[in-house]
């Protein structure tokens, strides 16, 4: 590349350096390899009154830089290089009327990725000193920012606590969101559970283990192993944060790119029970327990789901924020088709004391998260196993009503023949509301050479192309700044240089 004045980020002709110390690619330049190409033009110094001979190219319109009668004293006049952008323009050799120029950003979406690209652009362009240069529009169909992370309260009556309907939960180990709820002030959310609250892992049939005792039933050594194999995985994932890495790795174009650089493949490539397994720990751990999880987080089997997501499941105990995770990111300062899993989300409340007599009227309040395994052994055994839900959760009790908000989350809609079945009776129910989201991509194990396309077009970028690789709120928000980061060098900025001034990284070790 070339530092030059005469570029599209100032609209300057002066052809000296850039005052701005932009880099411009090479196939943005075009060399000037004869003397006919350039010409001369007679002017007149208004002050001076004298009569001067300036050189200019007779494809752009840009003056070369110098001035001079004779064109062999001129610096380089064989090689002078000048932007291709400027055959666009008007051909005068005063760019000045260009000057006032604005870029245009759309950015279509305000769930975790749009809202999160929105304010990474605005600091950056801060940081550049070129942030009224860029005029950034955020495009949303809803009335709302922040996407799935969506609320409600019981009754529509804002005198209950509102509840989470779609993304839920985020982990200590979500820096962008943790960052982001010190910075903007938010709390975590009280949880609303009572000290008599039993979470159970539920197989269809029967309970099998205590949520809170499940060394009771598996094998410690797995379960060691188990807590290593996810560290370990975590641990490559939060190389993405480092200052250093990113500077000798990113920006990235492609997702393979990105698996290649924090070394994530052996984990895409194999499902999770067939990862798990291979690395020491044993099936009925991954069958039951780790399925549980990938069920109640992903929805999809730990058969089903590559290694990846299924790390990603165990991965932290799940917060989230006070009034709602929409919060975070509701700040005012040839793309392939992806197969999304449907998710139902049902609320109701009940003031039910047990359970129905298909779950063995376990008492309330509880918990439930569910294993397909027998489900898998498609055995005869096994045809009347009560899955209608993968989790189950019950919460304290709703004042004055007396009665317990429950959230279910299943894989198809749930009529209120089933909702009484849950609860024993229709009567034990009062209030209900439904909603569906395409949640999550499906996940199998896959080659790293087959998501979709980071950057598909010249000016277009897609940030889900990384929802089949790792899919959370935090992803989101490292895929959109990956992004921006791309965007300021396809725009001639010093991408480097921002890096270097950005406070978003962690320079410490992990």
């Amino acid at each position: 590349g070339a530092y030059l004045c005469h570029c599209e980020n100032c609209k300057r002709a002066g052809g000296g350096l850039c005052s701005y110390g932009l880099r411009l690619p090479e196939d943005k330049v075009v060399v000037l390899d004869s003397k006919s190409l350039i010409k001369k033009y007679d002017d007149t110094n208004t002050k001076s009154k004298n009569l001067l001979e300036r050189y200019f190219c007779s494809q752009c319109g840009s003056p070369i830089y110098g001035k001079s009668d004779k064109i062999d004293q001129l610096p380089c006049p064989i090689k002078q290089i000048f932007c291709k952008e400027m055959m666009k323009w008007e051909k005068k050799i005063d760019g000045a009327k260009h000057y006032d120029e604005i870029r245009h950003i759309a950015i279509i979406g305000a769930g975790a990725a749009g809202s999160s690209a929105a304010f990474f652009f605005h600091k950056q362009l801060l940081t550049l000193g070129h942030r009224d240069k860029v005029e950034i529009t955020v495009y949303e169909k809803e009335s709302k920012v922040g996407g799935r992370a969506a609320l409600i309260h019981p009754y529509n009556d804002s005198k209950y606590d509102p509840v989470e309907i779609g993304a839920s939960i985020y982990a200590s180990v979500n820096l962008h969101l943790v960052r982001a709820i010190e910075q903007f002030g938010l709390s975590p959310a009280y949880r609303m559970i009572d000290d008599d609250h039993v979470s159970y892992l539920y197989d269809g049939k029967t309970i099998l283990v205590d949520m809170d005792n499940v060394n009771s039933r598996y094998n410690l050594l797995s379960l060691t192993r188990l807590n290593m194999l996810t560290e370990t995985s975590v641990h490559h994932f939060l190389r993405l944060y480092q200052r250093n890495f990113q500077l000798l790795n990113g920006p990235f174009r492609t997702v393979a790119a990105y698996v290649k650089a924090i070394d994530l493949k052996p984990q895409l490539n194999e499902s999770g029970f067939r990862f798990l397994v291979n690395n020491g720990v044993d099936e009925m751990t991954v069958n039951e327990f780790v399925d549980s999880l990938t069920q109640g987080t992903y929805g999809q089997q730990v058969t089903q789901l590559h290694a990846v997501m299924t790390i990603i499941a165990m991965a932290g105990r799940g917060q989230s924020i006070k009034g709602g995770n929409y919060k975070i990111f509701d700040v005012r300062d040839k793309i392939t088709k992806v197969d999304y899993v449907q998710q139902h989300v049902t609320l109701f409340t009940t003031n039910a004391t047990h359970l129905g007599s298909s779950y063995m009227k376990m008492n309330i309040p509880i918990s439930l998260l569910v294993t397909r395994y027998l489900e898998r052994q498609n055995s005869t055994n096994n045809l009347n196993l009560n899955l209608d839900v993968e989790s189950m959760h019950f919460s304290t009790l709703l004042y004055p009503r007396n009665e317990r908000l429950v959230k279910l989350f299943s894989p198809n809609y749930l009529d209120d023949s089933k909702l009484t079945k849950l609860v024993g009776s229709r009567a034990n129910i009062g209030w209900i509301y439904r909603k569906m989201w395409y949640a999550y991509p499906r996940a199998p194990p896959r080659n790293d050479t087959i998501f979709p396309p980071i950057n598909p077009d010249k000016g277009l970028y897609y940030v889900n192309a990384f929802e089949s690789f790792i899919s959370t709120m935090e992803t989101q928000c490292v895929a959109a700044h990956n992004i921006i980061r791309l965007s300021l060098i396809d725009f001639g900025y010093d991408e480097k240089a921002a890096t270097l001034a950005d406070d978003y990284w962690i320079d410490t070790a992990i």
